[in-house]
């Protein structure tokens, strides 16, 4: 077993807290899915979140969705140059068997994988 990390995100429709809580744990199951991982293998989830989504956090969602368990922190991401509005970021630490496959991460929902160049 080796440790990697899988990076995900998602970007929420509203700051409502049912768009937060829904688009957070959709981020993490298509996580678990498309690694084909068990939550057992989760080692630990780190989020942060635009200041833009105040209503609800996503660990408080994972934990409620039956993953309390996991140990997991949250962030508010800085607002700088590079800002995307109501985005949830994720980082998981997950062991995996050493199969060789790559991870796959994972951006839904308007989430892009590497941020916008910085405009001079």
């Amino acid at each position: 077993m080796r440790i990697s990390a899988i990076r995900g995100a998602i970007q929420v429709e509203s700051d409502g807290a049912e768009a937060i809580r829904l688009a957070t744990v959709s981020l993490f199951e298509r996580v678990l899915s498309d690694n084909k991982l068990c939550d057992e293998q989760i080692v630990s989830l780190f989020f942060t979140i635009t200041p833009d989504l105040m209503r609800e956090l996503p660990p408080l969602a994972i934990g409620e969705a039956g993953w309390g368990h996991i140990p997991m922190l949250c962030a508010a991401e800085a607002v700088s140059d590079f800002y995307i509005p109501r985005m949830i970021r994720l980082l998981a630490h997950v062991c995996r068997d050493d199969t060789g496959q790559p991870v796959q991460h994972v951006y839904l929902n308007n989430a892009i994988a590497s941020r916008p160049a910085k405009q001079s």
